[in-house]
């Protein structure tokens, strides 16, 4: 029997990664923004869900997060994908090191619908060295 790929699937799969993950659809609004995230940039989903991504990440300008998706859509192609270091503090954890993926999004048509965006949280094992 084939598995249903309903929203409670995808939930399910967002949920149980350990990576921050965050969809944002073509006006800029965060659609997607799973446990990991909340826990990696200590922002809560509900002040972040349906809003501009520009607002949400103007809590954390040291991080210089919308600089960073402000110049992944205007110097890289569509259907690409961006993969760049930052390092910044997140109050209430401190220093961070994320590896971020950010893949721009678009219809066959080249029109932008989007961006995701995959968070990997390195800070651990930049302490370790």
């Amino acid at each position: 029997m084939p598995v249903p790929l309903g929203q409670q699937f995808i939930d399910g799969i967002l949920d149980c990664l350990t990576n921050g993950v965050i969809i944002v659809d073509s006006s800029d609004r965060i659609r997607i923004w799973n446990a990991a995230t909340e826990n990696i940039l200590q922002l809560n989903p509900v002040m972040a869900l349906g809003k501009r991504y520009q607002d949400v990440f103007s809590t954390l300008p040291q991080l210089g997060l919308i600089g960073v998706l402000n110049t992944a859509r205007i110097q890289h192609p569509l259907g690409s994908t961006v993969r760049l270091s930052i390092e910044g503090n997140v109050p209430g954890r401190g220093e961070v090191n994320l590896n971020l993926c950010i893949r721009l999004l678009a219809t066959a048509r080249q029109k932008y619908t989007g961006m995701v965006i995959v968070i990997d949280d390195r800070t651990e094992m930049g302490s370790r060295r």
